[in-house]
């Protein structure tokens, strides 16, 4: 039987290879289980299609070294990034503002701030 979760709410990726740079995994991408850490971390699997481009696989040195990306949910600092700089949906926003992850208070002043 294979584990996996369907995002309720978009998260935030951050990779190592490009310091500061945050991209959006969308709401409703399965992810799949593989491994829970003692540190506090689980690590999933995902699948992309990739179309229009031709990529050449190669073997590597080290075939269990991963580099992997982070992902999070969004706090209010995230959050006002996004909303000043990403083409956030109407749909992506309640879908974070949903998440439970800032308080009402802190939702609240946000909007305030985007309300003037």
């Amino acid at each position: 039987m294979v584990k996996a979760l369907v995002l309720e709410f978009p998260l935030l990726l951050e990779g190592s290879s490009a310091p500061g740079q945050t991209y959006l995994l969308p709401k409703g991408t399965t992810l799949y289980y593989e491994q829970a850490f003692p540190e506090g971390f689980v690590r999933y699997r995902m699948y992309v299609n990739v179309e229009g481009v031709k990529l050449e696989p190669r073997d590597i040195a080290d075939p269990t070294a991963i580099s992997p990306v982070t992902a999070y949910p969004a706090g209010k600092a995230e959050l006002r990034k996004l909303l000043s700089e990403y083409p956030l949906s109407k749909d992506d926003l309640q879908a974070i503002l949903k998440s439970s992850v800032m308080t009402k208070e802190e939702i609240r002043s946000l909007l305030d701030e985007y309300s003037r």
